[in-house]
């Protein structure tokens, strides 16, 4: 926006002072962007370029994890270190290739009409969580479209931040429900057993890389987990949010169409 400066008196002055302002801030917001297009490229290179070697060592480390046992104690106890080091890197360059795709506007949905109840069983069966750490309430006959990768990524994040962050044991109860203005949709809580967000966290849970602790920063989570949470949800059209229990504990609810064709 310019104002048209006209003669030499005060408001012409503050005219041109105006569109002189208005001119800095458009190169500064035009040179902020490019500097953020630059930092998401760089992450995407990176993490492509990444992907190869550490595809090697995650096989180096499955063999030599194997052959731990029979290691004297020091070194099995460095072998492992390099494993779950490794691990926790290879999980990191695929969550940055994840947010890249999504930042590229290269994400896409490949839906199905699956059963979300079986759906959220795969997914805790897939990494264990079958022991007394998960109480569920999945009823049947419920159908929705879904993409089922992103569906068990979106459970996996939030039920592992759960773990990890809130405590045992936590509760994951599905059900559909209509709400004005959208129509009917599928509703996915978890719920942990933890104190709580803190107030000044709650407002930042999404972001990329955030993390509440800075003493948890060289946590097993990539700080990227909750993010991607939200842009595979978004991607369905639908809302997750997080919030406070008055008696304690942080409740996760997503909430995703139903479309019309899984109803039937």
């Amino acid at each position: 926006t310019r104002i048209e400066a006209r003669g030499s008196g005060e408001l012409a002055e503050l005219a041109r002072t105006f569109n002189e302002s208005a001119g800095k801030l458009e190169r500064s917001v035009h040179d902020l962007r490019q500097a953020e297009a630059r930092a998401r490229r760089f992450a995407s290179d990176v993490s492509h370029e990444l992907r190869t070697p550490l595809a090697g060592m995650l096989a180096v480390t499955d063999v030599l994890n194997e052959d731990a046992a029979h290691l004297d104690r020091d070194t099995a106890r460095a072998v492992r270190l390099v494993s779950s080091e490794t691990v926790k890197l290879a999980v990191l360059v695929e969550d940055l290739m994840e947010i890249s795709r999504f930042d590229a506007r290269a994400a896409e949905l490949n839906t199905d009409e699956v059963d979300p109840a079986e759906a959220i069983r795969r997914s805790l069966r897939n990494r264990h969580w079958t022991d007394g750490r998960i109480v569920t309430d999945l009823p049947a006959g419920i159908r929705a479209r879904l993409d089922p990768r992103r569906f068990d990524v979106v459970i996996a994040n939030l039920v592992g931040n759960a773990l990890r962050h809130g405590g045992a044991p936590v509760t994951v109860t599905l059900s559909a429900a209509t709400r004005p203005g959208t129509g009917p949709v599928l509703v996915v809580e978890v719920v942990d057993s933890g104190p709580g967000i803190g107030a000044d966290v709650l407002p930042h849970i999404f972001d990329r890389f955030y993390k509440a602790d800075a003493a948890r920063t060289r946590s097993a989570g990539s700080g990227l987990g909750l993010a991607i949470t939200w842009e595979n949800v978004r991607l369905h059209g639908g809302t997750v949010r997080a919030e406070n229990l008055p008696g304690g504990g942080a409740l996760f609810t997503v909430e995703l169409p139903l479309r019309a064709e899984a109803g039937r």
